[in-house]
């Protein structure tokens, strides 16, 4: 009887077995067995703590559970170890048992060289496809390249699996949390014919290491299928987009959202991705990674579309790994139920949302109502039709929790976090009832925002050398003179004279900010009032840009009217 085979998107075959052993030279050297079988926790506690907690680590995909499940086809996910995952102390109980002896058989080097930074991210995905390429060449899997194609009608005797990124910070060359000290730490045995020297051409940009990986994958006959650009936590040091938020379970300031969206150096590394050529002898040939959309914030991904669009790009989409919240993004929007910001301790705001989960049907007679997960992690109607729409594939999640399961436990719990530039974008009249102000050195303008940030700093130097060279105050003789109609290249975010609100709700936000950056630059006394706090009050602010956009224009008018009597 022939055998049914099957496939999977997104899995990690190696994962828990590579760390299970930390090796200080590279290539790795241990027994193709310890490669290939189950991960076993050891620990005589695990049975009071599996129910809830450490059967996450129970699930599994290791190579000899392949060839038992007849996974024929697959994609091989890699996914460095982030830092977050190495907080012992402030990192909430799953995350003092991960660096814990309750996890044995986990090697526990492996978190203590991410927490201490004696490593980067790079270092640790290589080392995991070295673990690939040894169970390639020893014929207990079949690693799928474009290099050396192979026919998946022929039968096989072992999986078929293609490599994937998950986590753009696993380009990332540097030493982790020291973004300027390149991570030269990795011995490498270039004699031993399994070797895979990744460790030359150090850069500091993602664009270009994605471009050398590829490279080096494919002289080693290896290639990429796709990347996920963001995973679990924001990366101080190299972040290419928000990160949808996905793990309440370790309490860590890296797990909430920050940023507003698609990075340019995540702009970079789509442009490197899409447009990818390896060269081969006398030539060079096309050998693009695909973009998954999973683990991306909301905004990162309608950022996403957007720049595919522009650019034309007509590579599929995909979504490896996932769920759906059920909802299109206006229906999203309508359905939010309660909204509250916090500032984490490093002074970035975020907003906590709750979201009422959408009815997905009945059924039982205990707890019949299936609902979906309304995190914004999951897909929007949206976002399915953009990928569908691109000829691409949607792989849903087994994890029960991102279906939408909810036990007794988390029962009722609705709550996610956004950073507050994504929730001011997407709920402004609701922001605009808290307005969780972004520190001003954390915040970054979009390419939109320059415009008007532009606008705020030739103001804000007209004030400078008023104050110096005159006794008037500068504020009440600045207003618009926009020259709307006089062939111009207008502001941006004010195309036209209908935007004027656009403009201020834009002179409020960035006034605080350019003035700062303004009086690092040229030095001086403060331009704007600031309380002991160092913070502009807001009704202060209104006021002075109420009289740039408004009073100090009508106030001249009106003394023109009268002959400047």
């Amino acid at each position: 009887m022939a055998t049914t085979n099957f496939f999977d998107f997104h899995l990690h075959p190696v994962f828990k077995k590579f760390i299970c052993k930390y090796e200080d030279s590279y290539p790795s050297t241990r027994s193709l067995a310890d490669l290939t079988g189950k991960f076993e926790l050891t620990n005589p506690l695990v049975s009071l703590l599996d129910q809830e907690l450490l059967h996450i680590l129970g699930s599994q995909s290791c190579v000899d559970q392949l060839d038992i499940g007849h996974l024929a086809v697959g994609v091989a996910a890699i996914a460095p170890i982030e830092h977050l995952f190495t907080n012992k102390s402030d990192g909430g109980l799953f995350g003092k048992i991960l660096n814990s002896g309750l996890t044995k058989p986990l090697d526990l080097t492996y978190m203590d060289r991410v927490r201490d930074g004696q490593v980067s991210y790079y270092q640790l995905f290589i080392r995991e496809v070295n673990i690939y390429k040894r169970l390639h060449d020893a014929r207990h899997i079949n690693m799928l390249s474009r290099k050396t194609p192979k026919s998946l009608d022929a039968p096989s005797s072992r999986p078929n699996l293609a490599l994937s990124l998950e986590g753009g910070h696993g380009l990332c060359r540097t030493l982790i949390g020291h973004p300027n000290i390149p991570d030269t730490s990795l011995s490498v045995t270039l004699a031993d014919s399994l070797s895979i020297d990744f460790t030359t051409g150090f850069t500091s940009n993602p664009a270009q290491s994605l471009r050398q990986l590829q490279q080096a994958l494919w002289r080693q006959d290896l290639d990429l299928c796709y990347l996920v650009l963001t995973h679990l936590s924001h990366i101080d040091e190299q972040p290419l987009a928000t990160h949808a938020f996905g793990m309440k379970m370790i309490s860590d300031v890296s797990s909430y959202p920050m940023g507003n969206g698609l990075s340019l150096r995540g702009r970079q590394v789509i442009d490197a991705a899409y447009t990818l050529n390896v060269d081969v002898p006398f030539t060079s040939t096309p050998a693009p990674v695909l973009i998954d959309i999973k683990h991306m914030s909301l905004k990162s991904r309608l950022d996403f579309y957007q720049y595919r669009r522009e650019k034309n790009y007509q590579l599929p989409l995909i979504a490896s790994h996932i769920g759906v919240t059920g909802y299109s993004i206006n229906a999203w929007k309508e359905a939010l139920n309660d909204a509250s910001p916090m500032r984490l301790p490093s002074g970035e705001p975020v907003v906590t949302i709750n979201v009422d989960r959408k009815t997905a049907g009945f059924w039982g007679a205990i707890n019949k109502e299936f609902t979906y997960n309304a995190w914004s992690i999951n897909l929007m109607d949206e976002d399915i039709e953009a990928v569908l729409d691109s000829n691409g594939l949607i792989g849903v999640s087994l994890d029960v929790r991102i279906l939408g399961w909810q036990d007794l436990l988390s029962k009722g719990d609705k709550d996610e976090f956004v950073s507050a530039e994504e929730f001011r974008f997407f709920f402004p009249e609701r922001f605009q009832q808290f307005a969780p102000p972004a520190p001003e050195s954390q915040l970054v303008p979009t390419r939109e925002e320059r415009h008007p940030l532009a606008l705020c700093f030739n103001i804000l130097h007209i004030v400078s050398v008023g104050m110096i060279r005159t006794d008037q105050n500068p504020w009440q003789h600045i207003c618009i003179g926009s020259d709307y109609d006089g062939l111009i290249n207008p502001v941006i975010n004010c195309r036209d004279v209908s935007q004027l609100p656009v403009l201020e709700d834009n002179l409020i936000r960035w006034l605080p900010i350019a003035e700062r950056a303004y009086r690092k630059q040229n030095g001086g006394g403060p331009l704007l009032t600031r309380n002991q706090q160092g913070e502009v009050e807001a009704k202060y602010l209104k006021g002075i840009v109420r009289d740039v956009l408004y009073t100090n224009g009508e106030r001249f008018i009106k003394r023109w009217l009268t002959s400047f009597k």
